[in-house]
């Protein structure tokens, strides 16, 4: 590769490293593929031949040919034939542009915030471990990049942050930190990095630069970690912010009702959830139903076959909202499962995944398990358990089902006689209430944010605001903070 890059050779070392284990075209491509995103290699640049690439990677060279196949048919790499011939970079600054922001689209608020959380726990323990491990070369390094940098230029601010983050790596000196940093930079760095077209956020990352160089000179490892968080806190919301921009210029669609006022979009939250609930409701009573008429002792079976085509229903049915639903028995009510969840989700995200079928949840019912969690515990079924007609909880992680941040919405079951065989309930995606709330309180003119009966935010217009965080003591806000209640439900719109 090209010494003109500004790499150093520990830095290029850790991009380039032969692979762990058995090499796979896989993880060539993957390897090659980060290098080009993060910039590391620049558009036009000639790649050393299928030998030399095998021969660094530690893979045959058949290998490195499929790698280099998938990465064409990615528009990534050309190849041409001759004496001039040879593979090079076709990845343009205007066409990862475009690219970068199909795909920023894809990415809710919440998803945006807690990726920057993700980068920080590891880009955090990276400068955590350099400041204890950088030596007065690997500063040097970090100065002359730092330096070479041109923040007046878009491009050259995001290709040298790329850069910086390597070296940074790279003086970490472990080389699983610097494995992992390198592929959630490649991955994902560049959705965070594309809000520094603002020339503002671009002076922050390079003020964090030089701020960071000095805490690893002072072998402050606390003030270095602090220092990547509050900048990938600063690109998280540039990132939001161009997001937003690119999702008002492409929609043209009126708010679902008049958004005139902090109550409209209160009403707006009460009819969205009232409808959920409503579905819920029908498929509650159905599920009474047809537990009614099973032949006892229930089976598990017997129990799932009855529960399936209401579930898929309902999933059906809130498309737009809803990633999982079903029914949870009481413990004992199934005759050969003391503990069953007959639950079916639906995979988020790209509207091609969307299209798949259901699948049934797998869980473990098994109490002896390490791996067994005891659902009755938990706040959904506490919350009917006590007697409430219905109960929203949330937001939170969905580490049982679905891995995905939401609102648990859940109402019991009752037989003829009283008595509760189970919950049925429905789980929403703060994602999905993003893209039905947010651009119809974006018509309101001011900041608000949705949070829960213990504050902790939903969603918010405020890009610097995550979901999941508590949201400050409503005195610190700006115009104090005034809550406007959401109906009945425990969720209320906080003025700011």
């Amino acid at each position: 590769m090209s010494r003109s890059l500004g790499l150093t050779a520990e830095a290029r070392s850790a991009v380039f490293a032969p692979l762990a284990g058995p090499g796979r075209s896989e993880q060539v491509e993957q390897r090659m593929r980060e290098a080009i995103v993060l910039g590391l290699v620049g558009h036009g640049e000639r790649l050393p031949r299928e030998t030399e690439l095998a021969r660094q990677f530690g893979v045959a060279v058949s290998t490195v040919r499929e790698a280099l196949d998938a990465l064409r048919g990615q528009g990534l790499v050309r190849t041409t034939r001759g004496r001039d011939g040879g593979s090079f970079i076709t990845s343009s600054p205007e066409g990862q542009r475009e690219l970068l922001a199909a795909r920023l689209s894809r990415f809710s608020r919440a998803q945006l915030h807690d990726l920057a959380l993700q980068l920080g726990a590891i880009s955090g323990s990276v400068a955590a471990t350099a400041a204890t491990r950088a030596t007065s070369s690997d500063l040097d390094s970090l100065r002359s990049i730092a330096e070479s940098i041109d923040f007046g230029d878009e491009v050259s601010a995001r290709r040298g942050e790329a850069l910086f983050r390597v070296e940074v790596a790279a003086a970490a000196q472990s080389p699983r930190l610097v494995a992992e940093e390198l592929r959630l930079q490649a991955e994902f760095g560049p959705l965070l990095w594309f809000g520094m077209r603002d020339q503002a956020l671009r002076d922050t990352v390079r003020d964090a630069q030089l701020a960071l160089i000095d805490a690893l000179a002072r072998r402050d490892s606390a003030r270095a970690r602090a220092i990547v968080d509050e900048q990938l806190a600063a690109l998280a919301a540039g990132a939001i912010s161009i997001s937003d921009e690119h999702a008002h210029a492409a929609s043209t669609d009126a708010a679902p009702h008049a958004i005139l006022t902090p109550d409209d979009c209160a009403s707006l939250v009460v009819e969205t959830l009232d409808t959920v609930f409503e579905a819920l409701g029908r498929a509650r009573d159905a599920f009474a139903t047809t537990l009614a008429g099973l032949a006892h002792p229930i089976t598990r079976a017997a129990l799932d076959d009855s529960v399936r085509a209401l579930a898929e229903a309902e999933l059906s049915a809130g498309a737009q909202l809803v990633i999982g639903a079903g029914f949870v028995a009481t413990p004992g009510f199934v005759d050969d499962a003391a503990w069953h969840l007959a639950w079916w989700v639906r995979q988020a995200g790209d509207p091609l995944v969307q299209r798949l079928p259901p699948r049934q949840l797998a869980v473990v019912e098994d109490p002896e398990s390490e791996f067994f969690r005891d659902y009755t515990r938990l706040e959904w079924w506490r919350g009917v358990a006590s007697g409430e007609a219905s109960h929203v909880t949330g937001p939170y992680v969905d580490y049982l089902c679905t891995d995905e941040f939401i609102l648990t919405l859940t109402m019991p079951v009752l037989d003829a006689a009283g008595a509760q065989p189970g919950v049925a309930g429905v789980d929403v995606t703060v994602s999905a209430l993003e893209a039905r709330f947010l651009p119809a309180f974006a018509r309101l003119g001011e900041r608000v944010t949705l949070v829960n009966a213990a504050s902790r935010v939903v969603l918010s217009t405020d890009p610097t605001i995550a979901a999941g965080t508590l949201l400050p003591e409503v005195t610190a806000l700006p115009g104090g903070g005034e809550r406007v209640a959401c109906g009945t439900l425990p969720l209320a719109l906080v003025r700011h």
